[in-house]
């Protein structure tokens, strides 16, 4: 009706503030919801698209020193439930570039038009050099050039015209490499996989192949290779694993063995993690922008109650009322969702690139519809059942009540304006505070949505500030959680070298609080080779579920490790070392991120039952009195003892780039938390500002300053966020850990416990308290148009 539509037009200038602001935190709501939705949409597909149409297989078996790799081929192609069987030639190898070592062996892989029914040409994709999108493949690798991984860049900072040695042979026979670029690796690009790949010419992989040959016992790197395997129909991949172990002998050459979910999970673990805690900030954006719309709802009803006392005087039914004004809502949050939706697409692909040095990928930004359409409903269905349920208020209104209420408003104003027990009143010492005070307790409903809002975000950014906090500025929390238990410094005696004399230097730099041992020796697990952790106080690790492996026949598995063995806690397993084997129970289940999480906890005394004793097989894992110290010790002891000795820290290359998007994160939150604060306070500020202009005549008439009455407006919202903010960081040391940690449990991590420090408890709720004081300051800088003209006006 033309009628209708006039009302809404006129209802949408009249509020086109309020409006305006519920379309951008709608905006922002659907930004990051769809941009979540995106990135995770895309990296769960992309990765396993482009895995299959690598030929990386169901399950990958590295290999080293196989003497006849036909036969081998042969023998598993042979068996029933493989459909497929190629091989890809490698060299494993350590390497170091810009003064930073690996932590794992890299593997080199020569670049050559085809292997085994395999084109290495087109397996790979590459960069160009900025990393903002693909180039085309280089005809030919240089004798002296090495392809990497972007996540290289994140984890040793290398560009193109940088160095990287490969130590082929004692004797100092290395081999030096130049980064000629960048190539997109969807197998073991993730910064979160320890192993990397790097393309290589096909002559300088027969040149290191011939030296390693030579070298014999003296060899540092080893030939190997991968064994891509693809299931058939209707056969898992624990199945095959079983197969092979007992058919083949693959089991004899293995280094270790991953299926392709795994490497896929592993290769997912940031964006899945990131995702999860962007869409939960989302939901507490979407909780935060339906309180301020409920709360500007019934401000509009409470304004406009005599007009529609009016138009229901006119014929004007509740339902068409309350159409009108669902009109007028709807219309800005369908904008502002829209809006946000189609943004989301070039922010999700700025995000994309951005994740390029951490994911080794570059995720393809697509527009799933489904999902997308999903998305738009929920979010229409969610505002527009809450719009409903606050307009129903508009039932009560009938045109008498409408009137007496108008009139009725004018006593209770001046009721309020003398003595209320329950208000406190206003006193000549400390005015500015008991104004405020005195106005958010006379008006508090109008404060509602500030309130809610900055519990909301408080909470939230506690939570983001607390995982900030756990993460450390050396990443020590997420390795704690990583390793199968935690440390400060490990130091692994390797040659002559008593280990009190290591000790003695260490305690030369700072006290030893804490300390125990740890080995690394590889154990076969039903026939398939896999890192032992080796422990003297089994008590340390990290148990998810069961309990730790106490007893010299108990053994803990990873997750990872459980579900390709297909065993769970009480089952038994056949743990070979090299003097024996006997059955293990596994006891319970724990987690360690080594080997991409393919590996198992035993005890001293468990493995000593199948393996033989070595003092070079220990690692001594100390607890430092003053950690700060690591570095300055680590170097003291490899001047030293020079190949001697170990050391490593509680870190790993590839976590600085982890640490950095969680930086990045945190400046985000607080980014989009500054704009809900500064629209909220807007939305509410104006509208109290507008009911209160004859309060200001009247305080301006008695003597009160133009900047006592913005500081004691901007204390009403600094009050009101003060209290939000209690309710947001308690909310916070309630909950973190439990919501956290299941978003942590896509990493591996289950144990997650941030610990209440005084600046995670404090800075969120402060930093949002001094925005809402801010803006609401900024805000009042009307008071200066106002004059006491007002004071005269009908």
């Amino acid at each position: 009706m033309l009628e209708n539509q006039m009302i809404i037009r006129a209802g949408m200038k009249r509020h086109k503030g309020s409006l305006f602001g519920i379309a951008i935190l709608m905006f922002l709501t659907a930004l990051s919801l769809t941009a979540v939705l995106m990135i995770a949409y895309a990296g769960n597909s992309y990765i396993r698209e482009e895995m299959e149409r690598a030929g990386f297989g169901d399950l990958t078996a590295w290999t080293a020193d196989v003497p006849d790799m036909e036969f081998l081929l042969e023998s598993i192609r042979g068996q029933e439930g493989v459909e497929a069987a190629e091989v890809q030639r490698l060299i494993f190898s350590e390497y170091e570039a810009n003064g930073v070592e690996s932590d794992s062996e890299g593997q080199m892989i020569p670049w050559v038009s085809s292997e085994s029914g395999i084109s290495t040409r087109s397996r790979y994709r590459f960069f160009e050099n900025s990393l903002s999108g693909y180039a085309k493949a280089p005809e030919e690798i240089g004798e002296q050039e090495v392809y990497v991984s972007p996540s290289m860049k994140s984890m040793m900072d290398l560009e193109p015209g940088d160095t990287i040695t490969f130590p082929i042979a004692r004797g100092g026979q290395n081999i030096s490499l130049t980064v000629a670029g960048y190539y997109e690796d969807p197998f073991m690009g993730s910064s979160m996989i320890g192993m990397k790949g790097f393309l290589i010419s096909e002559k300088t992989y027969e040149e290191i192949l011939s030296v390693i040959e030579e070298s014999g016992m003296d060899a540092l790197a080893r030939d190997g290779s991968m064994i891509h395997m693809e299931t058939a129909e209707g056969i898992t991949v624990s199945e095959m694993n079983r197969v092979l172990t007992t058919n083949t002998p693959l089991s004899m050459y293995t280094e270790f063995i991953h299926s392709g979910e795994t490497i896929a999970g592993f290769m997912m673990i940031l964006q899945n993690a990131f995702s999860a805690l962007f869409a939960a900030f989302a939901v507490v954006l979407l909780g935060a922008a339906l309180a301020v719309m409920g709360h500007s709802i019934s401000g509009l009803v409470e304004q406009e109650w005599k007009n529609f006392g009016i138009l229901k005087t006119i014929g004007f039914t509740r339902k068409q009322l309350a159409g009108q004004v669902m009109m007028q809502y709807m219309t800005a949050v369908g904008s502002g969702v829209v809006m946000g939706m189609l943004l989301a697409v070039p922010v999700s692909g700025r995000i994309s690139r951005m994740m390029v040095t951490t994911t080794g990928v570059l995720l393809p930004i697509r527009f799933p519809v489904l999902p997308c359409m999903g998305v738009l409903a929920v979010l229409l269905l969610l505002s527009a059942g809450f719009c409903f349920v606050r307009l129903g208020r508009l039932g009560r209104i009938s045109p008498m009540a409408a009137i007496r209420r108008e009139n009725g408003e004018q006593d209770s104003r001046g009721k309020h304006m003398g003595y209320n027990p329950r208000i406190p009143a206003i006193r000549a010492k400390g005015l500015t505070f008991h104004l405020a005070l005195r106005q958010v307790l006379t008006g508090r409903r109008r404060y509602v949505s500030a309130c809610l809002v900055a519990a909301m975000l408080v909470f939230f950014a506690s939570l983001a500030g607390r995982i900030n906090g756990w993460l450390g500025t050396d990443g020590k929390g997420m390795m704690d959680a990583f390793n199968p238990a935690d440390l400060d410094l490990g130091v692994q005696v390797l040659g002559k070298l008593p280990a009190q004399g290591m000790e003695q230097m260490v305690l030369s730099y700072t006290d030893i609080t804490d300390s125990y041992m740890l080995a690394m020796p590889s154990v076969s697990v039903n026939g398939t080779n896999y890192t032992a952790n080796v422990i003297t106080e089994p008590e340390r690790f990290h148990i998810s579920a069961g309990q730790t492996c106490m007893g010299a026949d108990e053994v803990v598995l990873t997750e990872v490790l459980a579900a390709d063995l297909g065993v769970g806690t009480g089952d038994t397993v056949t743990i070979r070392g090299n003097k024996g084997s006997r059955e293990f129970r596994v006891s319970g289940i724990y987690h360690c991120a080594n080997d991409m999480g393919a590996n198992l906890g035993m005890s001293r005394e468990g493995y000593l039952s199948i393996g033989e004793d070595d003092s070079r097989l220990w690692c001594y894992h100390y607890f430092l009195s003053d950690p700060s110290r690591k570095q300055a010790l680590t170097e003291e002891l490899e001047q030293t003892y020079g190949g001697n000795v170990h050391v490593h820290e509680n870190s790993w290359p590839g976590l600085f780039g982890i640490i950095s998007a969680m930086h990045v994160l945190i400046i985000f939150l607080y980014g989009v938390s500054a704009v809900f604060v500064c629209i909220v306070t807007g939305m509410a500020g104006a509208r109290i500002l507008d009911t209160e202009q004859k309060d200001i005549g009247i305080y301006k008439s008695i003597g009160c300053s133009v900047e006592m009455l913005r500081l004691s407006f901007a204390l009403r919202f600094g009050l009101v966020a003060a209290v939000g903010a209690v309710i947001g960081t308690l909310a916070a040391v309630c909950f973190t850990d439990v919501i956290v940690s299941s978003v942590m449990r896509l990493a591996g991590i289950s144990n997650f416990a941030s610990g209440n420090t005084t600046g995670s408890i404090l800075v969120p709720g402060l930093a949002v308290t001094f925005l809402f004081l801010w803006f609401a300051w900024l805000l009042a800088g009307r008071i200066r148009k106002e004059d006491m003209n007002v004071l005269t006006a009908e």
